[in-house]
């Protein structure tokens, strides 16, 4: 009878530590699934930044060629359409806008007629 309580206690013993052995795992196998969820998610979000960024970068590109077609048309017209005394009494009316000035001028400025430059 004594072998027989030893083999149930055993038996008791084994399956309730099967049992805790499989509970772990499968808790430890949630937490990989959740760091393994949490992973691609994060990497769509980088994904979609970088996505952000680069067309960011290319509308900057645009916009600044498109600026540049601005300053060119503005030149062209200014030396088509204006006297060279027009064109410094306008440069004279604008000095105080020196992105102006330089672009009409072609970058040749009199120091005395312009701001301190940065």
């Amino acid at each position: 009878m004594n072998g027989m309580v030893y083999i149930m206690v055993g038996g008791i013993f084994g399956l309730l530590l099967g049992m805790l052995i499989m509970y772990l795992l499968q808790k430890k196998n949630l937490q990989n699934s959740d760091a393994h969820a949490v992973q691609e998610k994060l990497d769509a979000y980088q994904e979609q930044v970088e996505g952000h960024f680069a067309k960011t970068a290319d509308l900057i590109d645009n916009l600044t060629e498109s600026y540049k077609a601005v300053f060119e048309h503005l030149s062209d017209s200014a030396e088509s359409l204006l006297t060279e005394e027009q064109i410094k009494n306008q440069l004279v009316n604008r000095k105080s806008r020196e992105v102006t000035i330089k672009y009409l001028k072609g970058g040749e400025q009199n120091e005395e007629n312009t701001p301190d430059s940065v």
